[in-house]
């Protein structure tokens, strides 16, 4: 140490400034700083680090007693500000200890960079106390000291990734920490469909024969019983053809009992009986067959229950083919939901899964159900959009809604992280826009 403190602070700079390394800096900070006053130990600590040079040593061993215990102080002691600090300043257990680590005295020198952050604290020790011109010229020389660290040092991307964190006010960390929480809280995944309430096992009632609706007998939702006519066809053709069967039966009736008659006389009439008695049988068969079509052009309820068709008076002289549906008839409380889910809105459902009804008469009480099934292929709806069926049971024991009401079902599905939930649409139409 030489008699002029400021050749030696300039000097320490020098050796400050030469340094090819931050393990070679540490060195001179712990070691070279006795050039400005005496000490016996010597340490340096980074935060974030922890321990990373100490007086006469060569290396650190990160897992030592020695070096655990002085992290401890460094935490405990670190300032902002140039500080004396001894054994009192420590709870009973590491101020216990201080006695055969260090010297009691100790002087806390805080390195800083250029925007006055601090990177460290170099701790001297001796057996005496410090004077205010020995801290004066160790807190000058921390100046250049944390400079020149700034620029050697390069701390590993976790060391800056926990400085940034740690930068972080604690409010917004919890925030932060609040808002992953609710985002990964697991919600249903759920879907919308438009639904109706359907009749569960309907009696399809279909055209028995081709021909024209001559007039519909019900209207829609009317109590019907078993027997009941519904609807009949036109008869007119049928009529007609029904009287030539007749007369034309008659007269081979007549034919056949004049030939009976002829027999007896005369043996070659007798060998064309055969022949008009199957003429007869002939026409027999065929006015049966028109009685029997007469009979099924008037349709009857095959059981009792409410009749389900549109407007009767454009089903009047409509021409229908055989099999096609005029109207239906099914039990009022026999019910079920079927909704139309969009191929965009599959998601994975499960037999027997939840399912809610909210009604457009009364959208605050929903009706519970149970999915049935999800049909797999698509078909076009009426409003000429892709659909797959859906149905559902109505849960038992509950008096459900009246056939023909319409609402809205909601299908629930697995659940998913809330953010899933809210993110999955999204993805989609980005997926969809770039076709990937």
């Amino acid at each position: 140490m030489t008699d002029n403190p400021l050749i030696t602070l300039l000097g320490l700079e020098e050796h400050a400034r030469q340094a090819a390394s931050s393990t070679e800096l540490g060195f001179v900070m712990v070691n070279d700083s006795r050039a400005l006053t005496a000490y016996r130990q010597a340490a340096l600590f980074i935060d974030g680090e922890g321990v990373k040079a100490v007086s006469g040593v060569a290396g650190i061993e990160a897992g030592a007693s020695f070096t655990l215990w002085l992290a401890r102080v460094f935490k405990r002691l670190a300032s902002d500000d140039v500080r004396q600090a001894g054994p009192a300043d420590l709870d009973c257990a590491d101020g216990a200890e201080w006695a055969e680590w260090l010297p009691p005295c100790a002087l806390l020198l805080p390195l800083k960079d250029r925007d006055g952050k601090r990177l460290g604290t170099l701790l001297l020790a001796r057996d005496e106390g410090w004077s205010e011109q020995e801290a004066a010229l160790l807190a000058r020389a921390c100046d250049f000291y944390g400079h020149a660290w700034a620029m050697l040092y390069r701390p590993s991307p976790v060391t800056t990734w926990k400085q940034k964190i740690g930068s972080i006010p604690r409010y917004r960390l919890k925030l932060a920490a609040g808002i992953a929480l609710v985002l990964l809280f697991p919600v249903r995944l759920s879907v919308l469909a438009p639904a109706e309430v359907v009749a569960h096992d309907p009696a399809v009632i279909r055209a028995p024969l081709d021909g024209v609706v001559e007039k519909v007998l019900v209207r829609p939702n009317q109590k019907v019983a078993e027997g009941d006519l519904l609807f009949e066809l036109d008869r007119t053709t049928l009529t007609g053809k029904l009287e030539v069967a007749k007369k034309m039966l008659d007269t081979a009736k007549a034919e056949l009992e004049q030939a009976s008659q002829q027999a007896f006389v005369d043996p070659k009439v007798r060998g064309t009986l055969a022949v008009i008695r199957a003429r007869v049988e002939e026409r027999s068969a065929e006015a049966a067959q028109l009685e029997d079509l007469m009979a099924r052009s008037l349709v009857k309820a095959p059981r009792s229950g409410v009749a389900v068709l549109d407007d009767p008076a454009e089903w009047q002289g409509r021409p229908v083919a055989v099999g096609e549906k005029v109207l239906a008839v099914a039990s009022p409380h026999d019910v079920e939901v079927e909704a139309w889910l969009a191929p965009a809105d599959v998601i994975a459902l499960e037999n027997g899964g939840p399912v809610s009804l909210f009604l457009n008469t009364d959208p605050l009480s929903p009706v519970s159900a149970r999915l049935l099934y999800v049909a797999y292929e698509a078909i076009p709806q009426p409003d000429g959009t892709l659909g797959h069926r859906v149905r559902a049971e109505l849960s038992k024991g509950e008096s459900g809604p009246w056939l023909g009401l319409k609402g809205t079902a909601r299908l629930d599905g697995h659940r998913v992280p809330l953010i899933y939930w809210l993110a999955r649409r999204p993805l989609s139409v980005v997926r969809t826009f770039l076709g990937v």
